[in-house]
């Protein structure tokens, strides 16, 4: 994300005395894992920069911590057990990825793992005979990778200065936006800039060439599937907003943007809508929230740095006599699978009664599997449901894209928290299982929806 070189430290319990047998016999079978590991670690991640550390007994440990105290978390290895070296090591309470050895370790990872859930420790883990599997160590390294870019995040907040509209209007499609900041911080690490939109206004969006604009409203035209925004200029001026949060971020050195589009637009603070803007920004490298939404953002950043998956927020709708969801926003990403080219077509279109221009409708296909997340900073809980995409509706009530889908629909209205807000986002996948474990080495609960 950044270019910065993400450094992960892997420890190997290898005390001689346990379950493996010998200590001559085991320190000969320890060299030959490790040394599996190691090649593989080295070949499936190789733009990670790995440190090993042998667990032997208490000091070694002390060791590491002293060296690797600035450690995103700790790949941790167990080769042996019924040492209680595994304990402190958990008690730690530092983000850990247990790989298990299933005759080896299996002692202390049984005894430990499941009251390190019950506790909520930072801990995710697996047993295998095959610790050097390098699909499974590539999918346990990518937690810790997205461990370290969320810290090294900065999002950029364009907010408005009628606060009191805000309040007034906003509640509850995102959650006290304002006094979660401080949270968005705590819990990922990532730091964050505010401009409001006074600045804004002068440093970038009254600055752009309007020859610029016109090459990239025109470019979004011609390839829509059908333009049916009868206003030209609510397309430019869309375009014009779009060049002045890229120099926005480049100036800032944001790599996530959160626009707080409906209060200013409607407190006239700002005279065009992102909507087509955020589509585009996917393929610069910039990660684009809604509604400058900061509990999402964390959402959206997880999909992108642990799965490279582009989710967007959506409202969710519910018609509890059909069990059918309806997800729907004026925005989504053309390449929600993370390519750098569209994988789904679009069309530009007025939304809400036709009061709301230049929103933009993707034309996903049915039949595919959609994972929506929320979260409860305040609760330090991530929500999750899945479902099926059964259908596209296609209205000018509400907002442009209505994703109908299948799921049991009563159980997740009486499961919803209301300090997750009204916001979900949406994945195109099935990505439960990667979410969970995301949520546990962030230290959130978790609630299943649907469940």
């Amino acid at each position: 994300m950044c270019g910065s070189v993400t450094r992960i430290p892997v420890l190997f319990i290898v005390n001689p005395e346990g379950a493996i047998g010998g200590p001559q016999a085991a320190r000969e079978w320890f060299d030959k894992v490790t040394n599996s590991i190691k090649s593989s670690l080295e070949k499936c991640c190789n733009e990670v920069e790995f440190s090993y550390y042998y667990v032997r007994d208490i000091d070694d440990l002390r060791e590491m911590l002293y060296k690797e105290e600035n450690a995103p978390g700790y790949l941790v290895f167990v080769l042996n057990c019924i040492s209680g070296l595994l304990r402190p090591i958990i008690e730690m309470r530092k983000p850990l990825i247990l790989v298990n050895e299933t005759y080896g370790g299996s002692g202390d990872y049984v005894l430990e793992y499941s009251e390190a859930i019950e506790k909520g420790y930072p801990v995710i883990g697996v047993s295998t005979r095959e610790p050097q599997d390098p699909i499974l160590l590539r999918r346990m390294v990518n937690y810790l990778i997205l461990l370290d870019e969320l810290r090294r995040t900065r999002v950029l907040f364009i907010v408005p200065k009628a606060v009191n509209y805000y309040l007034n209007l906003e509640y509850p499609l995102s959650v006290d936006v304002y006094g979660l900041l401080k949270q968005l911080s705590a819990v990922t690490g990532a730091s964050y800039i505010v401009m409001n939109s006074e600045e804004f206004r002068e440093k970038f969006y009254s600055k752009v060439d309007s020859a610029e604009a016109e090459e990239v409203a025109k470019k979004w035209i011609m390839n829509s599937a059908v333009n049916l925004e009868k206003d030209y200029n609510e397309i430019l001026r869309s375009a014009k907003l779009y060049l002045a949060i890229k120099k926005a971020a480049e100036e800032k050195k944001a790599n996530v943007i959160a626009l707080d589009c409906i209060v200013l637009r409607n407190t006239g603070e700002l005279d065009a809508w992102p909507c087509l803007a955020y589509m585009q920004l996917w393929y610069d490298g910039l990660i684009p929230v809604c509604e400058a939404d900061v509990s999402s953002a964390i959402v959206i950043m997880i999909g992108k740095y642990l799965l490279n998956i582009n989710g967007f927020i959506t409202d969710p709708a519910v018609d509890e006599l059909r069990n059918e969801i309806i997800y729907y926003h004026c925005y989504a990403p053309t390449n929600p699978l993370g390519g750098i080219k569209p994988e789904y077509s679009y069309v530009i279109t007025p939304a809400h009664l036709g009061e709301k221009k230049a929103s933009q409708r993707v034309l996903f296909k049915p039949g595919v599997k959609l994972t929506a997340v929320g979260l409860s900073l305040d609760e330090k809980t991530l929500t999750i449901h899945t479902s099926e995409l059964i259908n596209l509706e296609e209205s000018i009530h509400a907002c442009s894209n209505k994703l109908v889908a299948s799921t049991n629909v009563r159980k997740i209205v009486l499961n919803w928290k209301r300090r997750s807000g009204w916001h979900r986002v949406l994945f195109i996948g099935d990505y439960r299982e990667e979410f969970i474990n995301a949520a546990r080495l962030l230290g959130l609960r978790v609630l299943e929806e649907d469940k």
